[in-house]
């Protein structure tokens, strides 16, 4: 479980629980219904793995409330390493539908994820495997911010992971 959750809890009142079970729940629907899956890892009421298995959960999301400005938004957090916070959107929707896409470009699929790290530009992408043993583009990031990649060069270095994503229940 992430700690973030432990260091940053807010308040907690019974709307902002209902309000984060309900976050979940049109998240699983939504990835349900591009994937045709109907399976998932449900943690507790507020985190779900929608790949791996119960002693091993991968594509692990969790969704809390957090108070930035003297205002309650959603934070959702997908392996402890992609976090979304709803104020980065113009509403909810947007926020969901980010979340979604990410998880539903993954589940059931090979992923590969490039990083490349130089002095000058910082980049991300992942593929996917397709059918025909090609790898697809589906996401690319990019920065060349002097700032941004002086510090990522030194946090960290070029890599190529390959990962599969499917539910052993």
């Amino acid at each position: 479980m992430s700690l973030f959750k432990f260091f940053h809890s807010t308040k907690t009142l019974e709307e902002d629980i209902q309000r984060e079970k309900d976050c979940i729940l049109r998240i699983k629907q939504a990835v349900s219904q591009k994937c045709g899956i109907d399976e998932f890892i449900d943690y507790d009421e507020f985190t779900v793995a929608f790949a791996g298995s119960k002693d091993n959960m991968e594509l692990l999301l969790e969704i809390c409330t957090q108070k930035c400005d003297g205002k309650k938004y959603l934070y959702a957090s997908l392996d402890d390493e992609v976090s979304w916070q709803e104020w980065d959107f113009d509403n909810l929707d947007e926020f969901e539908n980010n979340i979604i896409d990410h998880i539903a470009n993954r589940v059931n699929r090979t992923i590969k994820t490039v990083t490349e790290v130089k002095n000058k530009s910082f980049r991300i992408a992942s593929y996917y495997l397709d059918e025909n043993g090609e790898w697809i583009c589906f996401e690319d990031h990019s920065s060349d911010s002097k700032w941004f990649c002086f510090i990522t060069s030194h946090l960290t270095e070029s890599s190529e992971t390959i990962k599969t994503y499917k539910l052993e229940i």
